[in-house]
């Protein structure tokens, strides 16, 4: 029953071979079963990622169908492991998912799972409070009697900053600054507290 699988457009697992007894993945990118064996059952490299996960060890299964993959997390040498299995077809991904669920007693389930669309406002939080201590610091020494200048690359931009940081002033800069800051920080906080969801899985 062996079904070697190959997906070159996975970023991680590329190869996965499914048999009787165990789930065999690397991250190579092998176009025979033949090949994958023997670089499988040959020295494994510093770098190289490969898993031989027996039924019975897997413990979880997260599925995304959606993108047509799933996590596996399972024991390996008594450590616990994950990978991340691609498949190219639904068809694929609901026949090998049949044969692990039929090996093991996974059970449906769900599990929630944080996503990554709080890592966008996290940056602009980032780049707000950057930008305000620049504008702060322009103004301080503007204010000191400093002459600033303006060289290097995007020179443009610098002079548009400096500009505003004689405008405002380094108490205006701050404030201003401290509430745009503030506002990116309660709209990372909100999008981080949503982006807690429910996934569907199957756990031992």
């Amino acid at each position: 029953m062996d079904m070697f699988i190959i997906n070159t457009n996975a970023t991680y697992i590329k190869n996965i071979l499914i048999s009787e007894d165990y789930v065999k993945v690397t991250d190579g990118d092998y176009k025979t079963k033949e090949d994958f064996l023997e670089k499988f059952n040959g020295k494994k490299g510093i770098l190289d990622t490969q898993h031989q996960i027996i039924y019975n060890n897997i413990e979880k299964i997260v599925l995304y169908e959606d993108e047509l993959a799933y996590q596996l997390y399972f024991q390996e040498n008594d450590k616990n492991e994950m990978c991340v299995l691609h498949f190219t077809t639904l068809q694929q991904y609901n026949e090998v998912l049949d044969i692990i669920l039929s090996k093991t007693n996974l059970k449906k389930s769900e599990v929630k799972i944080r996503t990554r669309t709080w890592v966008k406002p996290a940056v602009y939080t980032l780049i707000s409070a950057i930008l305000t201590f620049a504008l702060f610091m322009s103004a301080k020494q503007l204010e000191a009697g400093e002459k600033l200048q303006i060289s290097g690359s995007r020179r443009g931009l610098k002079k548009i900053m400096l500009q505003i940081s004689e405008y405002l002033g380094s108490t205006n800069a701050l404030l201003l600054g401290g509430i745009v800051t503030c506002g990116f920080i309660y709209y990372a906080y909100n999008a981080y507290q949503k982006s807690t969801i429910k996934q569907e899985a199957f756990i031992n």
